[in-house]
């Protein structure tokens, strides 16, 4: 694709339709599958995850359409933020991580975030990270992590804790698998 191309290209028209963002022109849907964006319905119809939608509205690649009316970037995340108390948490992580190579997807159920493909690995390697998001000085039970921790495992997946900071910046820390099967040695997750 040439420049002029991807001129044209940008930005993606999307239209909002209840609770999903549908984009429906070819080259954009051909483009943002290949990009590992959304989930391709057919040949012409790919909708995007409310934290995907943000993030390329922020990067200027999307004009989101509810009925008639244009949402700017912080309309939609007010829409957002009534449905989804955590939809800011799930942008930030999200926006890091693509921002550094990666392709992010919903996670696999248990509270994960994302599923998060190794750079140039999408498409033809499986998800290597579960992406686990909290906020610094919200508890967490031990239990719940270590559940979560039990389940990321099992999937053959690394477990990443995404803590974002009170400066809105996301730290990372690595769940070791070695923490399992050890509570009998009084070790605790």
């Amino acid at each position: 694709m040439s420049m002029n191309e991807k001129k044209e290209l940008f930005p993606i028209q999307a239209r909002k339709n209840r609770d999903e963002i549908c984009v429906t022109d070819k080259d954009a849907v051909e483009w943002l599958d290949s990009k590992g964006y959304g989930f391709r319905f057919k040949d012409d119809l790919l909708v995007l995850r409310p934290f995907e939608a943000l993030y390329l509205m922020g990067q200027n690649k999307l004009i989101l359409y509810q009925k008639s009316k244009q949402l700017d970037f912080n309309q939609y995340l007010h829409i957002l933020e009534k449905e989804d108390p955590n939809i800011w948490l799930r942008y930030l992580i999200y926006k890091d991580l693509r921002d550094k190579g990666y392709v992010v997807k919903d996670g696999y159920g248990f509270g994960i975030d994302f599923k998060v493909y190794d750079v140039g690995e999408y498409g033809s390697k499986p998800a290597k990270y579960l992406v686990y998001g909290v906020v610094e000085g919200v508890p967490l039970p031990v239990m719940k992590l270590y559940n979560i921790l039990k389940h990321a495992y099992s999937l053959r997946k690394t477990l990443i804790i995404a803590a974002m900071d009170r400066r809105n910046e996301i730290v990372y820390y690595i769940l070791s698998s070695l923490l399992l099967g050890k509570e009998t040695e009084g070790e605790q997750a």
